[in-house]
Order: C-alpha cells, then sequence, then structure tokens
C-alpha cells in the first residue's frame, strides 16, 4: 500500500511536466542562412549579472554607460521571463528561448538538452567569465574549435575573502586585457580576431554578488556598479584600439535577472524582472532631433528608448552579425534599433520569420508523425497546406523586390509560427489532463474503500441462500467490471502506440498516464458487494443526512486549504470553522470555561497571522523577543502550579529541572539573537562565539524532551519548548508570536479532545504516552477500534495545522520571500545548502509538534493510527486535484514557480507526514533514562 501511494503520487508530480512544462528545444529544425549585408564584425556582449532597470536607471553611478545611452546609442528595458535565475537569463539573452522546465530537476543550473545559440553560429567566440555561465555554451565537443573560454570559480575564497565584489569583475577585465595583449604576438590568433562575424562574452558577476551580500540601494552595491561602469569603458577604448578603430565593432550590455530590494531573485517582482540594456557602435540607429527626458528615469532621453522582451535580444545580435537566428529562438527582431536601408530591413525579418517557420513547421510535423490520423486536430491558421504557400509567397516578394510587403507578411508569419508552436506545444495537455484527473479520482475512491473495508464490512450469513443468489450477480458484476477494464487497457495502448506502426509514437510515460486510471478505478470498484452493502447501511442510518453534510464540509474544507497555497488568508476560512467545534459536542459540558474560550480565542489569533505580512522583508526582533517572554510565563506557570503538586518521586523531579533548563536556554537564545541583531544592524562583525553557543543549543534541543518522563503532559511541553527556541533562533518578526500561538492553539486542541472523552474526574496529567511493546504486554488480546467520524475531523484539524506551519508567515514554496538574517545566529557565509538546510528544518519543526499533538491525541482517543493517515491521504489528495489546475506555465516566474512548488509540496505531504509522524513517535515514546538504566542492568548482568 505504502509503496503504491509513493508510485501513484510519482506519477502525479512528473505528470505536470509532460502536461504544462514540455521542453520548448524542437529538435531536427535546420538554420536559416540569412542574406542581408551584416552591419558589423565583431559584438562584444556584456552581462551585468543581477542589475536591475532602476539601479542603473536611476542612481548615477555608471555615468559613462548613461552617457552612451543618451548620446551614441539605444537604451530600454529588457523584460525577462522564467525564472529570473542566471543561467535561464543568459540563455534567454544568447540562444533566444526562455526556461527549459525541464531544468527544473537540476535546480535550473544545467540545460539536459543540447540547443542552439549566436555562439554556435558566429565564426569564432571568446567568453571570459564564472565556470557555471561560459560552460553552458560549451557542452558539445564540436564547439571547441571556435568557442574559446577562460573561466574562474566565483566561490573560492581568492576572489571573495574580504568581501570586496568588484575582484570577481577584475579579473574578467583583467584577463580580457591580457588575451589582446598576448594576441598581438599570436600569428593564428591575430587571423582568427580579424575574421568577420565574431562575438566576445564578458560574464560580470560581481553586481549579483554585491546585492545578495550588501543590498542593491547600498553604498557597497554602487562601488560595484561604478567599477563595472568604468571597465566596460576600458575595455570599449582596448578594443576599439585593437581594431584601430574601423567603425566594425557593435557593443551590448545588458543583464540576465534583476534583484529585489533584499537581494534576492528567482520571482516575478517588477525589479526582478525589469533589467536594462546598452545598445551602441556599428550599424546603431543613431536618434537625431530635439531630445526629452523620459519621466521614468533619472535623466535619460525618452527618444532613445526602445522596451523589448529579453529573448529579442537573439535575434538582434544574430541580424548584426549576418549569421542565421539560433534555430530554436522565439526572439523577433526589432530593426527599429538599426540603421539599415529598406532592402536589408526586409531581408533581416524575412530571415527571423524564415527561422520562426521552420520551427513551427519542425514541430508540427513531430505531432503529426505521432498522432492518430482520425483524432489529429491541426493548427488550423497554419496547417501543411498554408506553410507551402506562405514559403513560396514570401519568396517571390523577396525575388521581386517587394520589401515592404515582405516586411509585413515576415511579420505576420512570426506572430502565427509563434502561437502555432504554443499550440502544439500544449496539444496533449487536454486529454492528460483528463486522464491525470481520471487517476486523481479513482485513487481518493480508492483510498475510501480501504476505509470501508475496516470500518463497514459486517459477517454475512454465507449460508443463506438469498445471499448467495445476490453473491452470484456480484461475482458477474466483478468480472464485467474486470473485462471492461482489460478491453479499455487494450485500446488505451493501441492508440498510444498507434495502429499499424512498429515504432512507439508516444513517450512511455503516456502508458502509465492512460492506463493508472483504468487500474485505480478497477481496484476501487471491486467488490462491488462492499459498495452496495455499504451505501445500503448508510442511507438506513438515522443521520444520514449529517453524514452528507459532514462530508461536503470536510471537502469544501480541503479545498479551502488548496486555495491558501495561492491566498494565505484563505486559511482563516477553515480555523474559523473549526473554532465552533466544541459547541456541537454532546460532551461539551466537561470542558471547563477557560479552556472553552480559549479554542476560539486560539483559533481567531491563529487567523489574523494569514492576513499578515509575508517575512522575509521587514525585521522586528521586538516581536521575537516577546513571543519568547510569553512562552517564558508558560513555562514557569507549568513549573509552579502544575508541575510541583507532582514532584512527590524522582520523576517529577526530572520534568521539573528539564524544564528548568529549557528556561535557561530559551533565555541564552533571546539574548544572543539580541546582541547578533544589534552587532548586525550597526555594521559590527558577527559573533563567531555566540554562533558556536547556537549550535550548541541546537544539537541539545532535540535530546532534551527524551530525557523528560512518558508523561504527556510534561513531554509535549518538552517538546514545544524545543521547538520554540530553534524558531526563535531562526526568526526576525512577527513569526516569534506565531509559533507561540500555533502551540497554544494545538495544545488547546488536545486539551479538549482529552475532556470530550469524558473519562471522569482523571485529569490529562494523569495520561501517559505508552509504547506498543507495554500495550501488548497489558492487553493480550487487543482489537483496533473502527474508524469513527471523530476521526475524519481529527485528520482534518491535523492537515489543517500542517498547513497552517507551512503558510502562517511566509511562503514555503518560494525561498525569494526569505531574508538572509534568519540563519543569522548560526552563519554569516553564504553557503547555499547549509542555509537552505537550517530553513527546512525551521519549518520542519513546527510541524513536528503538530505532528507530536497529534499523536498524542490518538493515543488518548484509540484512533487506528494507519487509517488515520488514509483520511489524511484523501484530503491532501482533493488539494492535489484542485492545484492541477492551478499549475501555470505562463506569466512570471512568481506565478509559474509558485503553481509548481505548491503542486509538488501537496504530492510529497504524504511522505512528511510519514516522516515527521515517525519522529514523532520517537520523541513521545524514547525515554532515554530509561534506556539507560536498561543499559546498565544488561552490562550488569553480563560482568
Amino acid at each position: 500500500m505504502f509503496l503504491l501511494g509513493i508510485f501513484i503520487h510519482i506519477v502525479f508530480l512528473y505528470s505536470i511536466f509532460d502536461i504544462y512544462f514540455k521542453s520548448p528545444i524542437v529538435k531536427n529544425v535546420s538554420p536559416y542562412h540569412p542574406t542581408h549585408e551584416p552591419l558589423t564584425d565583431r559584438l562584444v556582449l556584456f552581462v551585468v549579472d543581477g542589475l536591475r532597470a532602476e539601479s542603473f536607471l536611476n542612481y548615477t553611478t555608471m555615468p559613462y554607460l548613461r552617457s552612451v545611452a543618451n548620446n551614441q546609442g539605444r537604451w530600454g528595458i529588457s523584460n525577462t521571463r522564467v525564472p529570473t535565475e542566471s543561467r535561464p537569463g543568459h540563455v534567454a539573452i544568447i540562444a533566444g528561448f526562455y526556461e527549459d522546465p525541464s531544468a527544473v530537476a537540476k535546480g535550473w543550473k544545467e540545460n539536459p538538452v543540447d540547443f542552439d545559440s549566436v555562439f554556435n553560429q558566429s565564426s569564432y567566440t571568446w567568453c571570459w567569465g564564472t565556470y557555471d555561465i561560459v560552460d553552458i555554451f560549451t557542452k558539445d565537443p564540436k564547439l571547441e574549435d571556435h568557442i574559446f573560454v577562460q573561466k574562474f570559480d566565483p566561490y573560492d575564497q581568492t576572489y571573495s575573502s574580504d568581501k570586496n565584489t568588484t575582484l570577481l569583475d577584475k579579473w574578467v577585465f583583467l584577463s580580457v586585457e591580457h588575451f589582446f595583449t598576448n594576441a598581438k604576438h599570436n600569428g593564428q590568433l591575430m587571423q582568427q580576431l580579424h575574421s568577420n562575424k565574431i562575438v566576445f562574452f564578458l560574464h560580470l558577476l560581481g553586481t549579483d554578488t554585491a546585492g545578495h551580500t550588501h543590498k542593491p540601494k547600498t553604498q557597497n552595491f554602487l562601488t560595484t556598479l561604478k567599477h563595472v561602469d568604468e571597465g566596460i569603458k576600458d575595455m570599449e577604448k582596448l578594443i576599439r584600439d585593437f581594431y584601430n578603430d574601423d567603425g566594425r565593432t557593435t557593443f551590448l550590455m545588458t543583464a540576465d535577472h534583476g534583484m529585489t530590494d533584499w537581494g534576492s531573485h528567482g520571482t516575478g517582482y517588477e525589479h526582478e524582472t525589469k533589467t536594462p540594456y546598452v545598445l551602441w557602435g556599428s550599424g546603431v540607429e543613431k536618434i537625431q532631433g530635439e531630445k526629452n527626458i523620459d519621466q521614468e528615469t533619472n535623466s535619460m532621453f525618452y527618444e532613445h528608448r526602445f522596451d523589448l522582451n529579453q529573448a529579442d535580444l537573439t535575434p538582434l545580435m544574430a541580424t548584426f552579425l549576418s549569421i542565421p537566428v539560433p534555430v530554436n529562438s522565439i526572439g523577433q527582431l526589432k530593426p527599429n534599433l538599426m540603421n539599415l536601408t529598406l532592402s536589408n530591413k526586409a531581408k533581416a525579418v524575412y530571415s527571423n520569420s524564415r527561422q520562426l517557420l521552420s520551427q513551427y513547421n519542425q514541430k508540427r510535423l513531430d505531432v503529426e508523425a505521432n498522432a492518430l490520423s482520425i483524432l489529429y486536430n491541426p493548427y488550423k491558421p497554419l496547417d501543411g497546406r498554408k506553410v507551402d504557400e506562405l514559403l513560396h509567397f514570401t519568396e517571390m516578394l523577396l525575388k521581386n523586390e517587394e520589401y515592404e510587403q515582405l516586411i509585413l507578411f515576415s511579420e505576420e508569419i512570426m506572430n502565427l509560427s509563434l502561437s502555432g508552436l504554443i499550440y502544439y506545444h500544449n496539444y496533449y495537455q487536454t486529454p492528460l489532463l483528463i486522464t491525470i484527473t481520471m487517476s486523481f479520482l479513482g485513487w481518493i475512491t480508492y483510498l475510501l474503500r480501504i476505509l470501508m473495508q475496516q470500518s463497514v464490512f459486517t459477517q454475512i450469513d454465507v449460508s443463506n441462500k438469498k445471499y448467495q443468489v445476490t453473491a452470484n450477480v456480484y461475482k458477474t458484476v466483478d468480472k464485467s467490471i474486470l473485462g471492461l477494464s482489460i478491453f479499455i487497457t487494450i485500446l488505451s495502448s493501441i492508440i498510444i502506440y498507434g495502429p499499424f506502426v512498429l515504432a512507439q509514437s508516444l513517450p512511455i510515460q503516456y502508458y502509465i498516464y492512460f492506463n493508472l486510471p483504468i487500474f485505480l478505478w478497477y481496484h476501487s470498484l471491486s467488490p462491488i458487494e462492499l459498495w452496495i452493502r455499504t451505501f445500503n447501511m448508510f442511507i438506513q442510518r438515522r443521520h444520514f443526512w449529517t453524514l452528507i453534510i459532514g462530508v461536503l464540509c470536510y471537502t469544501i474544507g480541503s479545498i479551502a486549504i488548496g486555495f491558501s497555497f495561492s491566498y494565505r488568508w484563505v486559511l482563516s476560512i477553515p480555523l474559523l470553522g473549526i473554532s465552533l467545534w466544541p459547541t456541537f459536542s454532546r460532551f461539551k459540558h466537561n470542558i471547563k470555561p477557560v479552556l472553552y474560550l480559549s479554542w476560539p480565542a486560539g483559533c481567531l489569533l491563529l487567523s489574523i497571522f494569514s492576513f499578515s505580512p509575508v517575512i522575509g522583508k521587514d525585521v522586528f526582533i521586538e516581536l521575537v523577543f516577546l513571543g519568547g517572554f510569553l512562552w517564558l510565563l508558560v513555562l514557569l506557570y507549568h513549573v509552579w502550579y502544575i508541575f510541583s503538586p507532582h514532584t512527590d518521586n524522582e520523576h517529577g523531579i526530572r520534568d521539573v529541572m528539564l524544564t528548568i533548563v529549557h528556561m535557561v536556554l530559551l533565555t541564552m537564545a533571546l539574548q544572543i539573537i539580541y546582541i547578533q541583531s544589534k552587532r548586525f544592524d550597526h555594521g559590527a562583525p558577527i559573533s563567531q562565539v555566540l554562533q558556536t553557543v547556537c549550535w550548541f543549543i541546537g544539537a541539545l534541543l532535540p535530546i532534551l524532551p527524551l530525557m523528560y518522563t512518558r508523561r504527556m503532559n510534561n513531554r509535549i511541553l518538552g517538546i514545544h519548548s524545543s521547538t520554540i527556541i530553534f524558531y526563535l533562533l531562526m526568526s526576525v518578526a512577527h513569526e516569534g508570536l506565531f509559533i507561540v500561538a500555533l502551540i497554544f492553539n494545538i495544545t488547546c486542541w488536545m486539551y479538549i479532545e482529552f475532556k470530550l472523552l469524558d473519562i471522569g474526574n482523571k485529569e490529562i496529567i494523569d495520561c501517559y504516552f505508552d509504547s506498543d511493546e507495554k500495550s501488548k504486554q497489558k492487553h493480550l488480546t487487543s482489537f483496533e477500534r473502527s474508524i469513527s467520524s471523530d476521526d475524519f475531523r481529527r485528520a482534518f484539524f491535523f492537515l489543517l495545522y500542517i498547513v497552517l506551519s507551512y503558510f502562517g508567515t511566509g511562503n514555503i514554496d518560494s525561498l525569494n520571500s526569505y531574508e538572509v538574517r534568519w540563519v543569522l545566529c548560526f552563519t554569516t557565509s553564504f553557503k547555499p545548502f547549509l542555509i537552505t538546510g537550517l530553513i527546512v528544518m525551521k519549518t520542519l519543526s513546527t510541524q513536528l509538534s503538530v505532528a507530536c499533538c497529534f499523536r498524542a491525541i490518538q493515543n488518548l482517543t484509540k484512533a487506528p493510527i494507519g487509517y488515520t493517515h488514509i483520511i489524511v491521504l484523501i484530503y491532501s489528495n482533493i488539494m492535489g486535484l484542485l492545484l492541477l489546475y492551478c499549475v501555470t506555465n505562463t506569466g512570471s516566474w512568481l506565478e509559474i514557480g509558485t503553481s509548481i512548488s505548491q503542486f509538488v509540496i501537496v504530492q510529497i505531504l504524504t511522505l512528511i507526514i510519514v516522516l515527521i509522524n515517525q519522529l514523532a513517535k520517537l520523541l513521545t515514546y524514547v525515554d532515554i533514562f530509561q534506556l539507560l538504566i536498561k543499559l546498565f542492568k544488561n552490562k550488569k548482568k553480563y560482568v
């Protein structure tokens, strides 16, 4: 069952990449060689990593490039797309297509598919920069004869030991200077450098590193920009002097992505998606006449501005050099930026249109070759016949030198080709969505069938003749379902394979997509007797309509939790709904007034956090201190009023002492947070000693709860205390209050569940976490009780709290929302894996507290744990089905990346729940003192 569930959720997870995110790269596309005259012999490309448009246009720290843009060349905003990361941005600039979604499996660090680029089509290209960028375009060994790279490791201490980010760019500038100096003494290199259609690529990482380290509006960042500006000025002079200022060099400065005010990128905020570009030199269209200031900038001329999409830079560079536009490019040429005659303009635009049409036509042929002819639905505005007609007509216009008409028709061809590419790219989206939806519904139904087998199936008198007749009918129906399932499976396999062909038409995973719903629905509906008898039993129940209302409420609640992944405020709806829960219980008179009022108050308080700002942008350390102070009061209350009356033995004293240790650690943690925060705010060095103390505290926190007795209330308090201390050490604002509110609420939940059991005068302080072995010894014959409606409620509460711990104050699906100061108490080094690990641990720590409380409730109510998890799985699959339709492949990376992350989180939620429940079992059942006593006794026995 567990392995089946893992497999099915892997299929669901993988399916979104076939539905929404297939690779945009079309193979076997032939390049179209342009016939227009080149505007330049060489192109120099500067990519200033992480430079946002605002930093260039509204600051005067790059005076030379601003002067060039205003007087000698053109400038504008290059609008980036998904995601705003280094590799995808460089691919968009140099290869002309946006992110290959299949690269998500490699963390956007490597392209799984080889692709064409401006560098490939050039005669020679020389690259300088960091290894992870320049190596993107040199994977193919065949390119070694004309693409040459010189690279360095940006993580080497040589370039960052003193936090001087200008050293990264200084290396590039010095390397280029040495290259041209050495070229004067190398005849072969001089010959290559004086050929045409060559590219120089300078990758400048300093600004990106400065933005991460110092933030974009700081003086350190602006100093790095000034150094880049001066370096580009020197490089231009160096290259012009080398070529004796022959007027055949074009320069382009742009950025791969921007950056937020808090020094991050990857999503779709405006500062990340708007990057600058400046174009000057040979072939650039110059603006004459009166000039006006652009109101959106600081003294930049409006007439020189021309905005474009990032991918449009690829055909622009290719046109300057008169080389084929890279075959996978979706960029459209902007001839207004170029000093072209009408004939050359028409030929250049025509060349771009032929490249896009060739790409579209190959995509169309690929789909046609794999599609069943009777089901095939072509892209009607540009089917095969129209492609031939357009090619013939445009060639005739070119031959007759009807250039204006040729430009108009070429632009129309480009628009149709791009629309057609999108159509065929998403050709199988609808049938795949239908099959995956049917699989989701089949899997949910199968899980319900398992629950029915556990709780509903009753003993039947098999000797009854009436039953035997009915059983034969049931068997006949089951056989019919089996036969129909086999027939549909064979039919779908034939359609996927393609009739009368010798090769497989569609990828192997399509067999799984189309046959999985058949498999699931067969096993869900069989035996049909179970469903019929279950339905009859529910119909005969007095509270049948109450059951229907409950099913609707849990379904709507699951959908609301699913929507909360996109709209955090929706979490307040189920929270307000569950706040009314105790009022509907027949044992509500057992709940003390204080507890009765605390529950809705806690739910209301938690719902407020779903409206609060996302943690990451603002820092309010005072709220962290307030959260810690409130928990100190809670610990003092427990020691004085709850633990003290039960210190009649060494076990009670042990819990008191451990609680005092937690209080001391919490006090130390708050002092460390205060000191490190003040040091950071004043620019003073962070104390390495205090960071070491934090690591010591962090290592001690998971051990302390295991030293408490298995008294339920005490052990839960120890777990919560460890969670809060670790969470506060990684908090910067109101999440310090959130964790206290969350733990207060789930503790109220545990207390109320205990009171509603109606077990007399027994108090929760008298309850213990008993190990499974101990229970078996006490009850030689143990029976697992059936699933009840209360178990569905408890599972829903548990799922709600798990999701709330994800999205209560932040966005776990977007690392962009995180603040570097989160990990200030543990590290100040830029170590992505360590930082990510700490952030994940921070998130999982809250879920662990929730899981431990849930474990306590299951222990109190004697709930069948495995079946309770199945109920949670049903709710999470309802959420998954909703989020399947919320995944998007258009818009900003904030929208696309978030939709992927949300679907992924729901699919791995089952695995996370299994993991944290096992950890919760460890934290609630293991007693280190008991283990040591047993170990000591065993040693004594064998001595």
